[in-house]
């Protein structure tokens, strides 16, 4: 599987040091739009050694090019990294998968057909295959480094995750 990343989870991760999950899972690859990676380049705080890492060894920023005016009219509302990480995604080959949190950018995913998945979704699917193995104590960690994930959220993770 291909996936393409937004700004939110990689940070997300990378706050309860577990964005080297993505080079255990069996990706084909990890993309980012240049704008996601100016984003991450901004963050500061403890998780920025773990996302510099990150960058340096598995995550590749890919130009966007000869963007579609279909996508750019689907995208015009969203923030700048969301817009690039749909386009992206949407102009990736078949069997892509985006990997975002925010609902305005998951809403027009959705509307473009496109395959999704949430930090939590990537967690879920993490401990299937065994990577981890309580994932609403990492959701809950998460929320305590202040990553907003409702309650609702993680409860759904627990059953699911049966927990």
């Amino acid at each position: 599987m291909i996936l393409v990343c937004n700004t939110g989870p990689l940070i997300a991760l990378a706050k309860i040091d577990r964005l080297s999950l993505l080079q255990h899972m069996g990706l084909e690859r990890m993309l980012i739009p240049p704008m996601v990676q100016r984003e991450l380049w901004g963050k500061i705080g403890p998780e920025s050694a773990a996302i510099e890492a990150a960058l340096d060894r598995f995550i590749q920023v890919v130009t966007l090019q000869n963007i579609d005016q279909h996508l750019e009219n689907a995208v015009v509302d969203l923030d700048n990294g969301e817009k690039e990480a749909v386009i992206l995604a949407a102009s990736s080959p078949a069997g892509t998968v985006l990997l975002i949190d925010d609902q305005a950018g998951r809403m027009v995913a959705r509307s473009l057909g496109l395959s999704m998945l949430g930090t939590a979704g990537l967690l879920l699917l993490a401990k299937q295959q065994g990577l981890v193995e309580n994932v609403s104590g990492l959701l809950e960690e998460m929320r305590r480094q202040g990553y907003w994930l409702s309650d609702v959220l993680i409860a759904q993770m627990r059953r699911l995750a049966g927990e």
